[in-house]
């Protein structure tokens, strides 16, 4: 018996072997069990064989974990495993082969930990060699988090998934961060899962994301590479029971989209482009936007309300938009990822009639037959641009006679409205196309005073179509004069 300090005897090291790993898990801490091994040869190594732990290693170099690690997956008993096991690597710089990180991989494996959090720092590279990720059959729960770093998957001949046996069977939960895998091939060994996060930011090439599962809910993409040259993203989902949806992407060329998701409720969707190369005559389209607003009554809650949002503003100089009316309405049509019923328009007018193409826009046949809500937001620089003569944006001259059918629009509201007869004009053609419209908002550009006809003009509008509750705010915050 190794003598306790002060030269008593210890007492407590004679203890059976299950009091003392019970004493061992109640510090909470692997580094504090660890820690004991220091007080005598009957507590070294003893919080390896703990039954169930937090194994924590945090901010420490990538040589003392993968050292403690090792010994702690050499002492595993069978039965025994980690609930929680958290590996932070310290931010050294530098290269790390890819062999010492799969050894530290498959040691983590070794220890089959329900919850799986790894984190790479990221000044430390592994080398471009692919590293296997071995499996993790009990976890529930993996996060990996890096800057650059490949994974394949290790499968053995076994069990029934196509003759292989299924790594990751009890997976609910995955967050990938800086990871590239090859998702097609990998999702399938996950049949139980329910969220994947995927954040693509730094060096690492996701331009084609593929997530065809039988169980998730829930999926986040991050695509957060901003202009990186790619001529080509696609994105694939086939998810009958997935309910929400948030991705994000920054686009320098063509993007594939496929979404297969008969349940989806909750979206959240943005896609930036890094120059127009959709549009029509001289405006462009900068981003395209899809989103849930969630209806709420005074007591009940109402059914969620999609929203198409579209960023367009006009184009420097004079561009020439290759098969513009068909591919300006294909490319907005691929990010309808569900039905909509509200349209967001955020127009940079830059000093341009807009009437032309915001009539043009809305009598494409997805959203004409679809729009019950339509709110525009005109954009103003605090420089007026002048639009110069005979501009293209008023073409064609016969917009404010026509007639388009918007026979479920309700709403419309207008904001940034600068007083100008071409904006009445506007106003003047959707009462006109709009049967069912009942509530029509107003809003004055801050700073703008409308001039009398334009006020006369509103107020006449509004008692010709007595059944459309017609609200102008003309008051801004300059003096009104109506």
């Amino acid at each position: 018996m190794d003598p306790a300090p002060g030269g008593q005897a210890d007492l407590i090291s004679v203890l059976p072997e299950d009091l003392l790993l019970e004493i061992l898990e109640r510090l909470g801490s692997a580094r504090a069990a660890a820690g004991t091994s220091l007080l005598s040869r009957r507590w070294r190594g003893l919080w390896t064989r703990l039954p169930s732990l937090t194994l924590s290693f945090h901010d420490l170099p990538f040589g003392s974990i993968e050292a403690a690690l090792h010994r702690a997956a050499a002492r595993r008993r069978p039965g025994v495993y980690i609930y929680h096991l958290n590996i932070r690597v310290a931010g050294e710089a530098g290269t790390m082969g890819a062999g010492r990180f799969s050894s530290l991989l498959w040691d983590a494996a070794r220890l089959s930990p329900v919850e799986l959090l790894l984190t790479l720092p990221r000044n430390l590279e592994v080398s471009c060699m692919e590293v296997t990720l071995p499996s993790f059959h009990r976890a529930t729960s993996m996060d990996l988090r890096a800057r650059e770093l490949h994974l394949t998957v290790w499968a053995k001949p076994y069990g029934s998934l196509n003759g292989y046996y299924v790594p990751f069977r009890s997976l609910e939960r995955l967050s990938l961060s800086g990871c590239h895998i090859d998702l097609a091939t990998f999702i399938p060994f996950c049949q139980r899962l329910r969220v994947l996060r995927l954040n693509t930011t730094g060096l690492v090439d996701m331009s084609n994301i593929t997530v065809h599962s039988a169980s998730l809910e829930e999926l986040v993409v991050e695509h957060g590479n901003r202009w990186t040259g790619r001529t080509r993203t696609h994105i694939s989902v086939d998810s009958p029971v997935l309910k929400q949806l948030t991705a994000s992407f920054h686009a320098c060329g063509n993007i594939g989209v496929s979404i297969l998701a008969p349940m989806l409720d909750k979206v959240w969707w943005r896609c930036s482009y890094a120059k127009p190369i959709y549009g029509l005559g001289l405006w462009g389209l900068s981003e395209v936007g899809f989103n849930t607003n969630a209806g709420r009554g005074a007591c009940v809650q109402l059914p969620s309300v999609h929203v198409l949002s579209l960023h367009i503003s006009p184009v420097q100089d004079s561009v020439s938009f290759p098969n513009a009316e068909l591919s300006f309405e294909a490319e907005i049509d691929k990010h309808m990822v569900t039905n909509f019923s509200g349209l967001d328009l955020h127009l940079s007018t830059k000093g341009h009639v807009f009437g032309a193409f915001v009539l043009h826009l809305l009598g494409m046949h997805r959203i004409r037959t679809a729009l019950r809500n339509l709110k525009i937001v005109l954009l103003r620089s605090e420089v007026k641009d002048a639009c110069p003569v005979n501009c293209l944006c008023d073409e064609p001259k016969n917009w404010r006679t026509e007639t388009i059918t918007l026979a479920d629009l309700e709403t419309m509201e207008i904001e940034g409205v600068g007083g100008e007869d071409h904006e009445f004009d506007f106003l003047e053609v959707i009462f006109r196309c709009a049967p069912m419209l009942k509530t029509v908002t107003v809003r004055l550009s801050d700073g703008v005073t409308p001039s009398v006809d334009w006020c006369t003009k509103v107020n006449n509008i509004s008692m010709a179509y007595p059944s459309v509750e017609c609200n102008a705010d003309l008051v801004s915050r300059a003096k009104a004069v109506c």
